[in-house]
Protein backbone atom coordinates (compact mmCIF):
# COMPACT_ATOMS: atom_id res chain seq x y z
CA UNK A 1 0.00 0.00 0.00
CA UNK A 2 1.57 2.94 -1.29
CA UNK A 3 1.84 6.10 0.68
CA UNK A 4 -1.44 8.34 -0.78
CA UNK A 5 -3.63 5.09 0.01
CA UNK A 6 -2.40 5.28 3.65
CA UNK A 7 -3.34 9.01 3.91
CA UNK A 8 -6.70 8.42 2.29
CA UNK A 9 -7.54 5.52 5.15
CA UNK A 10 -6.36 7.89 7.80
CA UNK A 11 -8.50 10.78 6.18
CA UNK A 12 -11.54 8.68 6.22
CA UNK A 13 -10.86 7.09 9.75
CA UNK A 14 -10.87 10.53 11.19
CA UNK A 15 -13.64 11.86 9.68
CA UNK A 16 -15.65 8.26 10.85
CA UNK A 17 -14.71 9.07 14.17
CA UNK A 18 -15.77 12.58 13.94
CA UNK A 19 -19.08 11.36 13.42
CA UNK A 20 -19.24 8.99 15.72
CA UNK A 21 -18.76 11.60 18.23
CA UNK A 22 -21.36 13.89 16.80
CA UNK A 23 -24.00 11.00 16.84
CA UNK A 24 -22.77 10.13 20.26
CA UNK A 25 -23.34 13.59 22.17
CA UNK A 26 -27.19 13.46 23.83
CA UNK A 27 -29.03 16.18 22.40
CA UNK A 28 -29.04 20.03 24.72
CA UNK A 29 -31.82 21.57 24.88
CA UNK A 30 -32.78 25.47 24.40
CA UNK A 31 -34.76 26.26 27.55
CA UNK A 32 -35.50 30.19 26.50
CA UNK A 33 -39.13 30.55 26.06
CA UNK A 34 -40.01 31.65 22.28
CA UNK A 35 -43.64 30.04 21.57
CA UNK A 36 -42.11 29.44 18.51
CA UNK A 37 -44.88 27.14 16.02
CA UNK A 38 -41.98 25.45 14.46
CA UNK A 39 -39.69 25.36 17.65
CA UNK A 40 -39.34 21.22 18.94
CA UNK A 41 -37.95 23.30 22.03
CA UNK A 42 -39.46 22.62 25.28
CA UNK A 43 -40.79 25.83 25.16
CA UNK A 44 -41.28 26.10 21.53
CA UNK A 45 -45.30 25.57 20.52
CA UNK A 46 -44.64 22.74 17.81
CA UNK A 47 -46.47 20.03 19.62
CA UNK A 48 -49.16 22.77 21.01
CA UNK A 49 -50.46 23.56 18.06
CA UNK A 50 -50.63 20.14 17.11
CA UNK A 51 -52.75 19.53 20.00
CA UNK A 52 -55.01 21.93 19.22
CA UNK A 53 -55.23 21.52 16.20
CA UNK A 54 -56.84 18.26 16.66
CA UNK A 55 -58.77 18.85 19.85
CA UNK A 56 -60.53 21.96 18.88
CA UNK A 57 -63.10 20.65 16.39
CA UNK A 58 -64.13 24.29 15.01
CA UNK A 59 -60.76 24.77 13.59
CA UNK A 60 -57.40 25.64 14.77
CA UNK A 61 -54.94 28.09 12.57
CA UNK A 62 -51.64 29.81 13.32
CA UNK A 63 -50.92 33.49 11.62
CA UNK A 64 -48.57 35.85 12.00
CA UNK A 65 -50.85 39.04 12.09
CA UNK A 66 -51.67 41.66 14.61
CA UNK A 67 -55.33 43.00 16.23
CA UNK A 68 -55.27 46.13 14.13
CA UNK A 69 -54.98 43.48 11.06
CA UNK A 70 -57.65 41.26 12.20
CA UNK A 71 -60.01 44.40 12.95
CA UNK A 72 -59.67 45.67 9.34
CA UNK A 73 -60.41 41.87 8.19
CA UNK A 74 -63.97 41.64 6.22
CA UNK A 75 -64.94 37.92 8.33
CA UNK A 76 -68.03 38.82 9.95
CA UNK A 77 -68.32 35.31 11.59
CA UNK A 78 -67.09 35.78 15.25
CA UNK A 79 -63.66 34.66 16.05
CA UNK A 80 -61.22 33.13 18.73
CA UNK A 81 -57.74 34.42 19.27
CA UNK A 82 -55.12 32.97 21.27
CA UNK A 83 -52.29 35.06 22.36
CA UNK A 84 -49.11 33.49 24.09
CA UNK A 85 -46.26 35.73 25.09
CA UNK A 86 -43.62 35.62 28.19
CA UNK A 87 -44.51 39.67 28.12
CA UNK A 88 -47.83 41.03 26.86
CA UNK A 89 -46.57 44.29 25.59
CA UNK A 90 -49.87 45.69 23.70
CA UNK A 91 -50.29 49.07 24.13
CA UNK A 92 -52.49 52.44 22.07
CA UNK A 93 -53.54 51.65 19.10
CA UNK A 94 -53.15 47.90 19.20
CA UNK A 95 -54.75 47.79 22.96
CA UNK A 96 -57.66 49.52 21.79
CA UNK A 97 -57.63 47.66 18.31
CA UNK A 98 -57.79 44.37 20.92
CA UNK A 99 -60.95 45.61 22.59
CA UNK A 100 -62.58 46.57 19.53
CA UNK A 101 -62.29 43.30 18.10
CA UNK A 102 -63.75 41.60 21.57
CA UNK A 103 -66.85 44.05 21.45
CA UNK A 104 -67.84 42.54 18.56
CA UNK A 105 -68.62 39.46 19.52
CA UNK A 106 -65.37 37.61 19.43
CA UNK A 107 -63.23 36.00 22.50
CA UNK A 108 -59.76 36.59 23.04
CA UNK A 109 -57.36 34.41 25.43
CA UNK A 110 -54.07 36.61 26.49
CA UNK A 111 -51.61 33.99 28.28
CA UNK A 112 -48.66 35.86 29.87
CA UNK A 113 -46.64 36.26 32.94
CA UNK A 114 -46.26 39.73 32.58
CA UNK A 115 -48.91 42.67 31.43
CA UNK A 116 -48.29 46.70 31.47
CA UNK A 117 -49.64 48.89 33.39
CA UNK A 118 -52.13 50.39 30.77
CA UNK A 119 -53.35 47.02 29.66
CA UNK A 120 -54.32 45.86 33.64
CA UNK A 121 -56.26 49.07 33.84
CA UNK A 122 -57.62 49.21 30.97
CA UNK A 123 -59.35 46.09 31.83
CA UNK A 124 -59.58 46.54 35.44
CA UNK A 125 -57.65 43.75 37.00
CA UNK A 126 -54.55 43.41 39.76
CA UNK A 127 -51.76 40.98 39.61
CA UNK A 128 -48.20 39.61 40.60
CA UNK A 129 -45.61 38.92 38.40
CA UNK A 130 -41.97 36.97 39.01
CA UNK A 131 -39.20 36.49 36.68
CA UNK A 132 -38.43 33.14 35.50
CA UNK A 133 -35.08 31.23 36.03
CA UNK A 134 -34.14 28.32 34.15
CA UNK A 135 -31.65 27.75 36.78
CA UNK A 136 -33.58 28.03 39.79
CA UNK A 137 -36.07 24.88 37.71
CA UNK A 138 -33.14 23.26 37.10
CA UNK A 139 -32.44 23.20 41.00
CA UNK A 140 -35.84 22.22 41.92
CA UNK A 141 -35.81 19.43 39.72
CA UNK A 142 -32.38 18.26 40.75
CA UNK A 143 -33.51 18.57 44.58
CA UNK A 144 -36.42 16.31 44.12
CA UNK A 145 -39.19 19.49 44.24
CA UNK A 146 -40.87 18.35 42.00
CA UNK A 147 -44.76 18.02 41.90
CA UNK A 148 -44.69 18.42 45.86
CA UNK A 149 -44.78 21.98 46.26
CA UNK A 150 -47.43 24.52 44.07
CA UNK A 151 -50.52 22.94 42.97
CA UNK A 152 -53.07 24.14 40.57
CA UNK A 153 -56.40 23.94 41.47
CA UNK A 154 -59.52 23.83 39.03
CA UNK A 155 -62.51 24.25 40.55
CA UNK A 156 -65.91 22.37 40.12
CA UNK A 157 -67.45 24.64 37.35
CA UNK A 158 -70.44 24.18 34.41
CA UNK A 159 -68.10 21.85 32.92
CA UNK A 160 -65.49 19.92 34.35
CA UNK A 161 -64.84 18.49 38.36
CA UNK A 162 -62.96 19.79 40.65
CA UNK A 163 -59.36 18.90 39.82
CA UNK A 164 -55.33 19.33 41.41
CA UNK A 165 -52.81 19.61 39.05
CA UNK A 166 -49.32 18.85 40.98
CA UNK A 167 -46.22 21.21 38.98
CA UNK A 168 -43.31 23.07 39.33
CA UNK A 169 -43.38 26.26 41.28
CA UNK A 170 -41.41 28.21 38.54
CA UNK A 171 -44.01 27.88 36.60
CA UNK A 172 -47.25 29.77 38.35
CA UNK A 173 -45.49 32.07 40.45
CA UNK A 174 -47.36 34.74 38.52
CA UNK A 175 -50.67 35.36 39.43
CA UNK A 176 -53.79 37.51 39.60
CA UNK A 177 -55.32 39.01 42.90
CA UNK A 178 -58.45 39.71 43.66
CA UNK A 179 -58.06 42.23 46.24
CA UNK A 180 -56.93 46.04 46.15
CA UNK A 181 -53.94 48.10 46.05
CA UNK A 182 -54.25 51.60 48.03
CA UNK A 183 -51.84 54.72 46.87
CA UNK A 184 -51.10 57.29 49.15
CA UNK A 185 -49.95 60.49 47.71
CA UNK A 186 -48.50 63.79 49.50
CA UNK A 187 -48.78 67.21 48.47
CA UNK A 188 -45.06 68.80 47.69
CA UNK A 189 -44.67 71.16 50.05
CA UNK A 190 -45.92 69.11 53.07
CA UNK A 191 -42.48 66.88 52.52
CA UNK A 192 -39.16 67.77 53.38
CA UNK A 193 -36.70 66.20 51.26
CA UNK A 194 -34.12 63.77 52.74
CA UNK A 195 -36.58 63.55 55.78
CA UNK A 196 -38.17 59.80 56.71
CA UNK A 197 -41.88 60.20 57.35
CA UNK A 198 -44.10 57.75 59.37
CA UNK A 199 -47.52 57.51 57.37
CA UNK A 200 -50.85 58.40 60.06
CA UNK A 201 -53.94 58.21 58.46
CA UNK A 202 -56.51 61.15 59.06
CA UNK A 203 -59.87 62.69 57.76
CA UNK A 204 -59.64 64.99 54.67
CA UNK A 205 -61.69 67.02 57.06
CA UNK A 206 -58.98 67.72 59.66
CA UNK A 207 -56.99 70.44 58.83
CA UNK A 208 -53.60 70.54 57.97
CA UNK A 209 -50.35 71.57 59.64
CA UNK A 210 -48.98 75.17 58.50
CA UNK A 211 -45.69 74.14 58.96
CA UNK A 212 -43.58 70.70 59.41
CA UNK A 213 -40.47 70.37 60.57
CA UNK A 214 -37.87 68.38 59.52
CA UNK A 215 -37.98 66.39 62.76
CA UNK A 216 -41.59 65.84 63.08
CA UNK A 217 -42.25 62.39 61.83
CA UNK A 218 -46.35 62.01 61.71
CA UNK A 219 -47.78 62.93 58.28
CA UNK A 220 -51.13 63.80 57.25
CA UNK A 221 -52.42 61.40 54.08
CA UNK A 222 -53.73 64.33 51.80
CA UNK A 223 -55.35 62.16 49.52
CA UNK A 224 -55.15 58.32 48.31
CA UNK A 225 -56.57 56.39 45.14
CA UNK A 226 -57.81 52.82 45.18
CA UNK A 227 -57.17 50.33 42.52
CA UNK A 228 -58.71 46.89 42.59
CA UNK A 229 -59.72 44.10 40.77
CA UNK A 230 -63.23 44.55 38.71
CA UNK A 231 -65.81 42.36 40.07
CA UNK A 232 -66.68 41.10 36.31
CA UNK A 233 -64.24 38.60 36.48
CA UNK A 234 -64.58 35.04 37.47
CA UNK A 235 -61.68 33.26 38.48
CA UNK A 236 -61.02 29.45 37.23
CA UNK A 237 -58.33 28.43 38.51
CA UNK A 238 -56.16 29.13 41.31
CA UNK A 239 -52.49 28.38 42.75
CA UNK A 240 -51.57 27.17 46.33
CA UNK A 241 -48.40 26.16 47.48
CA UNK A 242 -49.40 24.55 50.52
CA UNK A 243 -52.70 22.75 49.81
CA UNK A 244 -53.32 19.60 51.18
CA UNK A 245 -56.31 18.77 49.63
CA UNK A 246 -58.72 20.19 52.57
CA UNK A 247 -58.86 24.07 52.99
CA UNK A 248 -56.88 26.30 50.82
CA UNK A 249 -54.14 28.38 52.78
CA UNK A 250 -53.91 31.67 50.51
CA UNK A 251 -55.01 30.85 46.81
CA UNK A 252 -54.14 32.97 43.90
CA UNK A 253 -55.98 33.16 40.55
CA UNK A 254 -54.51 32.27 37.49
CA UNK A 255 -57.16 31.67 35.07
CA UNK A 256 -59.87 34.81 34.83
CA UNK A 257 -62.49 35.54 32.25
CA UNK A 258 -64.86 38.62 31.58
CA UNK A 259 -67.92 39.74 29.19
CA UNK A 260 -66.46 43.00 27.03
CA UNK A 261 -68.99 44.15 25.28
CA UNK A 262 -70.49 41.26 23.18
CA UNK A 263 -67.17 39.16 23.47
CA UNK A 264 -64.92 37.68 26.14
CA UNK A 265 -61.60 38.06 27.54
CA UNK A 266 -59.78 35.07 29.12
CA UNK A 267 -56.36 36.08 30.89
CA UNK A 268 -54.17 33.01 31.78
CA UNK A 269 -50.77 33.71 33.79
CA UNK A 270 -49.30 30.20 32.84
CA UNK A 271 -48.15 30.30 29.35
CA UNK A 272 -45.37 27.93 30.00
CA UNK A 273 -47.82 25.41 30.43
CA UNK A 274 -49.38 26.18 27.04
CA UNK A 275 -46.32 24.93 25.58
CA UNK A 276 -44.40 21.63 24.16
CA UNK A 277 -43.80 21.02 28.01
CA UNK A 278 -47.12 21.13 28.58
CA UNK A 279 -48.15 18.80 26.38
CA UNK A 280 -45.39 16.19 27.16
CA UNK A 281 -46.30 16.62 30.79
CA UNK A 282 -49.24 13.58 30.41
CA UNK A 283 -50.49 14.89 34.10
CA UNK A 284 -50.96 18.17 33.26
CA UNK A 285 -51.87 18.45 29.70
CA UNK A 286 -55.99 18.23 30.75
CA UNK A 287 -54.79 21.35 32.27
CA UNK A 288 -54.21 22.85 28.68
CA UNK A 289 -57.37 21.01 27.57
CA UNK A 290 -59.67 23.24 30.15
CA UNK A 291 -58.06 26.67 29.14
CA UNK A 292 -58.54 26.10 25.38
CA UNK A 293 -62.04 25.17 25.56
CA UNK A 294 -62.79 28.45 27.17
CA UNK A 295 -61.86 29.70 23.38
CA UNK A 296 -63.52 26.61 21.96
CA UNK A 297 -66.79 28.11 20.54
CA UNK A 298 -65.74 29.62 17.51
CA UNK A 299 -62.90 29.02 15.13
CA UNK A 300 -59.86 29.87 16.91
CA UNK A 301 -56.88 30.97 15.58
CA UNK A 302 -53.28 31.95 17.64
CA UNK A 303 -50.99 34.96 17.15
CA UNK A 304 -47.38 34.66 16.33
CA UNK A 305 -45.15 37.44 16.58
CA UNK A 306 -41.51 35.54 15.49
CA UNK A 307 -38.53 37.55 15.51
CA UNK A 308 -35.45 37.54 13.21
CA UNK A 309 -33.69 33.87 14.29
CA UNK A 310 -31.52 34.45 16.31
CA UNK A 311 -27.99 32.47 16.34
CA UNK A 312 -27.52 29.95 19.14
CA UNK A 313 -24.08 28.79 20.23
CA UNK A 314 -23.08 25.79 18.92
CA UNK A 315 -23.01 22.07 20.47
CA UNK A 316 -21.22 20.59 18.22
CA UNK A 317 -17.83 18.62 19.26
CA UNK A 318 -15.70 20.67 17.23
CA UNK A 319 -16.72 23.59 18.64
CA UNK A 320 -13.72 22.97 21.29
CA UNK A 321 -11.08 22.22 18.40
CA UNK A 322 -12.20 25.79 17.15
CA UNK A 323 -11.85 27.23 20.61
CA UNK A 324 -8.39 26.34 21.61
CA UNK A 325 -5.66 28.02 19.08
CA UNK A 326 -3.42 24.42 18.94
CA UNK A 327 -6.17 22.34 17.88
CA UNK A 328 -7.37 25.68 15.97
CA UNK A 329 -4.13 25.71 13.68
CA UNK A 330 -3.76 21.84 13.49
CA UNK A 331 -7.75 21.44 12.04
CA UNK A 332 -6.47 24.27 9.92
CA UNK A 333 -3.03 22.02 8.54
CA UNK A 334 -5.32 19.39 8.35
CA UNK A 335 -7.86 20.46 6.09
CA UNK A 336 -5.29 22.25 3.80
CA UNK A 337 -3.41 19.27 3.14
CA UNK A 338 -6.68 17.46 2.62
CA UNK A 339 -7.21 19.72 0.58
CA UNK A 340 -3.74 19.94 -1.38
CA UNK A 341 -3.98 16.05 -1.48
CA UNK A 342 -7.43 16.31 -3.71
CA UNK A 343 -5.88 18.96 -5.99
CA UNK A 344 -3.01 17.48 -6.80
CA UNK A 345 -4.40 14.07 -6.87
CA UNK A 346 -7.49 14.98 -9.06
CA UNK A 347 -5.50 15.97 -12.56
CA UNK A 348 -6.63 14.36 -15.70
CA UNK A 349 -5.08 11.30 -16.86
CA UNK A 350 -5.16 10.13 -20.53
CA UNK A 351 -7.40 7.04 -21.11
CA UNK A 352 -9.03 5.88 -24.18
CA UNK A 353 -11.38 7.63 -25.70
CA UNK A 354 -14.84 5.35 -26.53
CA UNK A 355 -16.18 6.18 -30.41
CA UNK A 356 -19.97 6.69 -29.81
CA UNK A 357 -21.76 5.66 -32.60
CA UNK A 358 -25.03 7.49 -33.67
CA UNK A 359 -28.18 5.80 -31.72
CA UNK A 360 -30.44 4.14 -34.65
CA UNK A 361 -33.73 4.43 -35.06
CA UNK A 362 -35.73 1.83 -34.22
CA UNK A 363 -38.99 3.09 -34.32
CA UNK A 364 -40.09 1.64 -37.82
CA UNK A 365 -38.61 -2.42 -36.71
CA UNK A 366 -40.75 -1.56 -33.14
CA UNK A 367 -44.07 -0.54 -35.17
CA UNK A 368 -43.60 -3.53 -37.52
CA UNK A 369 -43.39 -5.70 -34.49
CA UNK A 370 -46.31 -4.70 -32.41
CA UNK A 371 -48.46 -4.77 -35.58
CA UNK A 372 -47.16 -8.71 -36.16
CA UNK A 373 -48.01 -9.90 -33.00
CA UNK A 374 -51.33 -8.13 -33.49
CA UNK A 375 -51.28 -9.96 -36.29
CA UNK A 376 -50.16 -13.36 -34.95
CA UNK A 377 -52.76 -13.30 -31.95
CA UNK A 378 -55.79 -12.70 -34.10
CA UNK A 379 -56.65 -9.22 -32.96
CA UNK A 380 -57.57 -7.28 -35.61
CA UNK A 381 -60.30 -5.15 -33.97
CA UNK A 382 -57.63 -4.14 -31.31
CA UNK A 383 -55.46 -3.38 -34.25
CA UNK A 384 -58.13 -1.20 -36.22
CA UNK A 385 -59.24 0.35 -32.63
CA UNK A 386 -55.52 1.73 -32.38
CA UNK A 387 -55.26 3.09 -35.28
CA UNK A 388 -58.77 4.52 -35.02
CA UNK A 389 -57.50 6.46 -31.92
CA UNK A 390 -54.71 7.86 -34.29
CA UNK A 391 -56.68 8.64 -37.11
CA UNK A 392 -59.11 10.74 -34.13
CA UNK A 393 -56.44 12.52 -32.76
CA UNK A 394 -54.58 13.39 -36.57
CA UNK A 395 -57.79 14.97 -37.34
CA UNK A 396 -58.04 16.85 -34.25
CA UNK A 397 -54.64 18.19 -34.70
CA UNK A 398 -53.89 18.92 -38.38
CA UNK A 399 -57.57 20.03 -39.29
CA UNK A 400 -59.55 20.75 -36.27
CA UNK A 401 -62.39 18.26 -36.46
CA UNK A 402 -63.74 16.02 -33.85
CA UNK A 403 -65.28 13.24 -35.21
CA UNK A 404 -66.21 11.25 -32.30
CA UNK A 405 -68.58 14.31 -31.90
CA UNK A 406 -71.82 12.82 -33.86
CA UNK A 407 -73.93 15.74 -32.99
CA UNK A 408 -71.19 17.99 -35.63
CA UNK A 409 -71.21 15.00 -38.41
CA UNK A 410 -72.53 16.69 -41.07
CA UNK A 411 -70.40 19.76 -40.83
CA UNK A 412 -67.23 17.82 -40.04
CA UNK A 413 -68.21 15.22 -43.00
CA UNK A 414 -68.16 18.92 -45.18
CA UNK A 415 -64.96 19.88 -44.26
CA UNK A 416 -63.33 16.52 -45.00
CA UNK A 417 -64.75 16.56 -48.41
CA UNK A 418 -63.46 20.05 -49.06
CA UNK A 419 -59.96 18.82 -47.25
CA UNK A 420 -59.51 16.06 -48.65
CA UNK A 421 -61.11 15.96 -52.37
CA UNK A 422 -63.19 13.19 -51.88
CA UNK A 423 -67.21 12.82 -51.73
CA UNK A 424 -68.75 13.69 -48.95
CA UNK A 425 -71.16 10.70 -49.21
CA UNK A 426 -67.81 8.10 -49.24
CA UNK A 427 -66.27 10.36 -46.55
CA UNK A 428 -69.60 10.02 -44.15
CA UNK A 429 -70.31 6.18 -45.07
CA UNK A 430 -66.35 5.30 -44.48
CA UNK A 431 -65.96 7.75 -41.31
CA UNK A 432 -69.55 5.91 -39.98
CA UNK A 433 -69.12 2.71 -40.68
CA UNK A 434 -65.32 2.49 -38.70
CA UNK A 435 -66.59 4.55 -36.01
CA UNK A 436 -69.58 2.01 -35.11
CA UNK A 437 -66.73 -1.03 -35.32
CA UNK A 438 -64.67 0.58 -33.39
CA UNK A 439 -67.04 1.03 -29.92
CA UNK A 440 -68.89 -1.78 -30.27
CA UNK A 441 -65.90 -3.70 -30.14
CA UNK A 442 -66.39 -6.70 -32.18
CA UNK A 443 -63.77 -8.99 -33.51
CA UNK A 444 -63.02 -8.49 -37.02
CA UNK A 445 -61.73 -10.88 -40.16
CA UNK A 446 -58.46 -9.65 -42.12
CA UNK A 447 -60.39 -8.68 -44.91
CA UNK A 448 -63.15 -6.14 -42.61
CA UNK A 449 -59.50 -4.70 -40.69
CA UNK A 450 -57.56 -3.99 -44.41
CA UNK A 451 -60.99 -2.89 -45.16
CA UNK A 452 -61.58 -0.13 -42.13
CA UNK A 453 -57.55 0.94 -42.10
CA UNK A 454 -57.74 1.66 -45.91
CA UNK A 455 -60.75 3.86 -45.24
CA UNK A 456 -58.38 5.60 -42.62
CA UNK A 457 -55.63 5.70 -44.75
CA UNK A 458 -57.01 7.62 -48.28
CA UNK A 459 -58.56 10.18 -45.59
CA UNK A 460 -55.72 10.84 -44.17
CA UNK A 461 -53.26 10.84 -47.37
CA UNK A 462 -56.02 13.37 -48.86
CA UNK A 463 -55.57 15.83 -46.26
CA UNK A 464 -51.54 15.40 -46.67
CA UNK A 465 -50.69 12.62 -44.59
CA UNK A 466 -47.92 10.39 -45.24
Amino acid sequence: MNNSKIFVFVIAVLLIVAVLIELSVPKRFIWEPTFNPNSKEPFGSILFDSLAKSSMKKGYTVKHTTFYQLLKDSVKTPRSIIDIHSTYKYEGLELKSMLDFVSKGNKVLICSDKFTSEFSDTLQFLYESAYFSISSLKRAASKGLFRSNSYIIWEQDNLYPKHVYKTYSDFCESYFRLDKDTIYEYEPDDVVEDTVYERKEVAESEPAEEEREPAVRDVRLKKFTVNETSHEWTPYAYTDRKYDGGEYNKKYPLVLRRKWGRGEIVLCSTPLLLTNYGIMDGENVSYVYRVLNMVSDYPAMRMVDIPPAEEHISQSPMRYFVATPPLRWALYLSLLTLLLFMIFTARRRQRAIPVVKKPENHQLEFTKLIGTLYYQDGAHGDLVRKKYTYFTEYLRREVQIDVDDEAEDDENFSMLAKHTGLDEKDIKHRIRATRNACRNGMSMTVEEMTMYIDYMNEIIRGIGGR
